[in-house]
C-alpha cells in the first residue's frame, strides 16, 4: 500500500535505521503491516502527518480496529455455530491487536527520537492480552495426522515430513515455506530457518530426518525438482497458505478438529516446557528475543503442570 511522499519518506528513513540495528527483512515486512493499517485509518479521520497524532489517535485506531472483522490470506473469517450452521463474522482477537498495536509502536517511538518531540504511544492504552492459552495438539490428534498421510506417494511423503517438522521443531509457518534444499544439513540432522526474528539452527529428531530423507527422494519425480523451495506442492513451491491447507485436509481425513499450523509451534513449545526446557533454551529453539513470549507460549504447560500438582496433592481427599 502506498502511502502519501512524505510518510513513504519517513517510513525509508525508518527503515535504514531498522537495517542499521541488524533487524531482518521479515520483521521489517511486519512492521509495514501495522504502518499500513495505521496510516490507512488515519487519513479517513483527515490525519496525515506523524505530528498530529496524539495518544487519543492511537486509542481512537485501537478502537476501530476491535470492530473490525478477523482476516486469513485476505479472506474474512467466519464462526459456523454446529447446530444451525449459520456463520458468525469472526472479530479481529485482542491478541492480534496487541500485537499490531506492537509493531507499530517502533515507528513512533524512532519519529519522536529524531524529531524531538512527544511519542504519542507513552500515554496510550496498551491493548490487553487474552490470557487464554492456544489449545494444544493431543499426541493421539499428531498421530492421526501421520496415520492420514500413510502411502508411498509424493503426497504422502511431503505431508508425513511436514507434519513431523512441524511438530518436531515448533517452527513457524513462515519458516517452513522460506526452507530451500540447502535448509537441511542430512549429517547434522539440523535444519537453518529463517524467520522474522532472524536465522537460527534447529536439530531434528531421527524420526522426523528419516521422512524428510523419504520426501527428498520422491521430491526428484515432481516436475518442478529444480525449484530451490523445499516444500513442493502441485504447481510449485508450498506456500504459507499452503501449509496451512494441508493441515486441514489431513484434519478433515482423520476426522478430528482443524488443526492451523500455530497450533504445532504452541504444542511444541508446551512440550519442551513439560520436559523442563529452560527459557534459555526455548529462546534459542524457537527464536524469540524476549522471556516474556516464551512465557506467553508455555502457559498451557504451566497449567497442566498446577492441575497435576493439585491432583496429587487433593486436598478434597484429606478431608
Amino acid at each position: 500500500m502506498q502511502q502519501t511522499p512524505e510518510l513513504e519518506q519517513e517510513w525509508d528513513d525508518f527503515t535504514r535505521s531498522l537495517a542499521r540495528k541488524g533487524r531482518s527483512a521479515a520483521t521489517i515486512a511486519i512492521y509495514r503491516k501495522s504502518f499500513d493499517s495505521f496510516w490507512g485509518w488515519a487519513e479517513t479521520e483527515g490525519v496525515t502527518d506523524p505530528a498530529d497524532v496524539t495518544h487519543r489517535t492511537i486509542n481512537s485506531w485501537t478502537d476501530w480496529m476491535l470492530t473490525q472483522p478477523a482476516r486469513r490470506g485476505g479472506r474474512i473469517q467466519y464462526d459456523v455455530d454446529p447446530e444451525t450452521g449459520a456463520r458468525t463474522e469472526r472479530k479481529v482477537s485482542t491478541n492480534t491487536l496487541r500485537i499490531r498495536w506492537q509493531n507499530l509502536r517502533p515507528f513512533f517511538s524512532w519519529w519522536a527520537e529524531e524529531t524531538e518531540r512527544p511519542n504519542p504511544f507513552d500515554r496510550a492504552d496498551t491493548p490487553a492480552i487474552d490470557e487464554q492459552p492456544t489449545p494444544v495438539v493431543s499426541i493421539d490428534d499428531v498421530r492421526a495426522l501421520l496415520h492420514a498421510c500413510n502411502g508411498k506417494t509424493f503426497i504422502n511423503r511431503r505431508d508425513t515430513a511436514l507434519v513431523r517438522f512441524l511438530y518436531d521443531t515448533g517452527a513457524r509457518v513462515g519458516e517452513v515455506a522460506a526452507m530451500t534444499l540447502d535448509s537441511w544439513d542430512r549429517r547434522a540432522d539440523v535444519v537453518t530457518l529463517a524467520g522474522k526474528t532472524g536465522t537460527r539452527h534447529v536439530p531434528i529428531s531421527p524420526s522426523t530426518g528419516e521422512a524428510l530423507a523419504r520426501y527428498t527422494r520422491e521430491r526428484k519425480t515432481h516436475p518442478r525438482a529444480r525449484l530451490a523451495a523445499f516444500w513442493l506442492g502441485p504447481k510449485g513451491a508450498l506456500t504459507e497458505g499452503g501449509v496451512a491447507q494441508v493441515l486441514y485436509r489431513l484434519c478433515d481425513r482423520a476426522d478430528i478438529p482443524r488443526i492451523h499450523p500455530h497450533q504445532l509451534r504452541h504444542t511444541w513449545a508446551h512440550q519442551m516446557k513439560t520436559a523442563d526446557a529452560s527459557t534459555d533454551d526455548l529462546m534459542a529453539l524457537g527464536g524469540w528475543k524476549s522471556p516474556q513470549m516464551v512465557t506467553r507460549y508455555g502457559k498451557s504447560a504451566q497449567i497442566a503442570r498446577a492441575h497435576d500438582r493439585a491432583r496429587n496433592i487433593a486436598l478434597g481427599d484429606q478431608l
